[in-house]
């Protein structure tokens, strides 16, 4: 930690003798509402991390992001060969196949370049990369100091040596079985971090530039336990208000940022802490939106959020079944869902609320309560079919039942989940999928207008989905203008070539495949020409 806060002072000169480390951040299939694609294409924390500490300590280090090109596979493949000594890849829980098929690629034209994985795919899922690809060394939760730790050993050529010793890693022995070394335990002072080199990233030397938003926090972890989420850093840590001031002045003067999503999980569990850190934003003209609980909401908070410059305020809302929400731990209710909704527009500032279709004990009841709550606000701001990410209460249940031929299959399976009404989805609450479909799509048609919609940077290979023309509630054409969804409501990434592999009936058992697959082709059969509808009496 002291190293990195030294180094972010004085970084060190890019010594052209050290190994070459190249980022791959590589595709996801997820789409985004009107107002969101920004989110979709916007540097992120975690990459930008990794390559900042790397080249502040003197490493020719570049991000490859290949997220939105036509064939990714091969593109990143390119340009690691035109120079690269070590590799690292980002890894999400949707993006298995083509981390998997580019290790391999790699491995096959340079066996001597060792191959680093980190991200919250790897780290829920060590084993699953250590037993089935090409992967050298998985780098589990926090990366910054095990980074430098890795390049600093194999500098030295000593990594045979000290691999066994460096915390936080599954490593090949001799033998080529997996081991796994002692945690590292979380990094508790986060002010050691540095300030983010967004220059990193290949799009600042694009014709348009860096797009002015930017993905961060001013935390890691989250104090809660949800059955559908994984935490890869349960602890909750913060940094102090004066590193939470330099890190927006240095995105203000040296990259013009004016729109920032805090991905906090919990940005406003603590009220003194949230005053202390909107008292800072304040002071530096940004729009921004974060994520929190409706627990965790106030008049004093309210008011400060908005007097910051926040635009909307996410809240895991997930369902109102109050059995639903007992399963899933959230320790929330529809009454605090219903006060939270209205302190935050009594307080003029945007309610948008995240849920789920398909939650264990859902009923079709509480579904079409869910509905007509969606239906009477338009305040929705992403609804998703329950997925079972990997880590999580959820997954090992959907191991347990059988759900899943194996877990390789099902992380294939994820990487054609686009978050459209057409999905596949694993039908865990045994809903007839009729119901989870008519639900999902009137709810999708619930959106509110994201906060960015002047985005300008949408790349040349954009799909565009379901023009609508309904504008909803007053409130979102007095915000986005008539007609701000009809000609798109959603917007993301061509699938990858070769998704058509990996749809449901492919991957599950006939029986799961048929609960939540045969009504709408989704769009990895479209690619294939395979798409199919069931008689509407499925």
């Amino acid at each position: 930690m002291a190293q990195m806060r030294e180094q972010d002072e004085t970084p060190v000169p890019i010594d052209p003798t050290k190994p070459k480390f190249t980022l791959v951040v590589g595709p996801s299939p997820f789409t985004m509402m009107r107002g969101w694609e920004f989110f979709l294409t916007s540097p992120y924390e975690g990459a930008t991390y990794i390559s900042t500490v790397l080249h502040n300590a003197g490493y020719p280090v570049r991000i490859v992001d290949v997220r939105y090109a036509v064939d990714p596979l091969n593109e990143a493949y390119r340009q690691i060969m035109e120079g690269t000594d070590v590799l690292g890849i980002c890894t999400f829980e949707d993006n298995f196949p083509f981390v998997n098929e580019l290790m391999t690629m790699v491995k096959d034209a340079r066996p001597d370049v060792p191959i680093i994985c980190g991200g919250s795919l790897v780290t829920s899922v060590p084993h699953v990369f250590m037993e089935n690809t090409a992967c050298d060394i998985a780098v589990i939760s926090e990366g910054e100091i095990t980074i430098l730790e890795l390049m600093e050993s194999y500098c030295a050529g000593r990594w045979e040596k000290d691999l066994p010793s460096i915390r936080g890693i599954c490593f090949r022995g001799p033998e080529g079985k997996m081991r796994r070394t002692r945690p590292r335990g979380q990094m508790m002072d986060l002010d050691s971090l540095p300030r983010m080199r967004l220059d990193l990233w290949p799009q600042s030397k694009s014709p348009m530039g860096l797009q002015p938003q930017i993905i961060s926090s001013y935390s890691r972890g989250c104090k809660m336990d949800c059955s559908f989420c994984y935490r890869t850093t349960p602890q909750v840590r913060a940094k102090s208000p004066e590193k939470m001031d330099r890190d927006l002045a240095w995105l203000k003067s040296q990259y013009n940022i004016d729109f920032c999503f805090f991905v906090d999980l919990t940005f406003s569990s603590h009220r003194r802490q949230t005053l202390e850190m909107c008292d800072v934003i304040s002071d530096h003209d940004l729009r921004w939106t974060c994520l929190t609980r409706c627990a965790d909401m106030d008049q004093p908070r309210i008011n400060a959020m908005r007097d910051a410059g926040a635009d909307i305020i996410l809240y895991g809302v997930e369902s109102l079944g109050s059995e639903v929400l007992r399963e899933a731990r959230k320790g929330n209710s529809e009454n605090l869902t219903v006060r939270a909704m209205r302190t935050t527009f009594e307080g003029g500032v945007r309610f948008g609320a995240l849920l789920i279709v398909g939650l264990p004990n859902e009923t079709e009841e509480s579904l079409g309560h869910m509905v007509e709550f969606a239906e009477s606000y338009h305040h929705v701001t992403r609804v998703k079919y329950l997925s079972a990410m990997p880590g999580t209460t959820v997954y090992r249940q959907a191991i347990d039942k059988g759900l899943m031929r194996s877990e390789v299959d099902h992380l294939n399976w994820l990487s054609i989940e686009q978050a459209l009404h057409e999905d596949e989805f694993l039908n865990v609450s045994g809903l007839p999928e009729r119901a989870c479909r008519d639900a999902y799509s009137r709810i999708y048609d619930a959106y509110a207008p994201g906060p960015v919609m002047d985005f300008k940077h949408y790349p040349e290979h954009f799909n565009y989905f379901y023009p609508q023309p309904n504008d909803g509630l007053e409130r979102s054409t007095s915000y986005a203008g008539p007609g701000w969804r009809s000609k798109f409501s959603s917007a993301g990434p061509h699938l990858v070539p070769g998704s058509e592999r990996f749809t449901l009936d492919k991957i599950a058992p006939p029986e799961v495949a048929a609960a939540g697959s045969l009504l709408v082709p989704c769009g990895a059969k479209k690619l294939s020409g395979e798409a199919t509808l069931a008689p509407a009496s499925a």
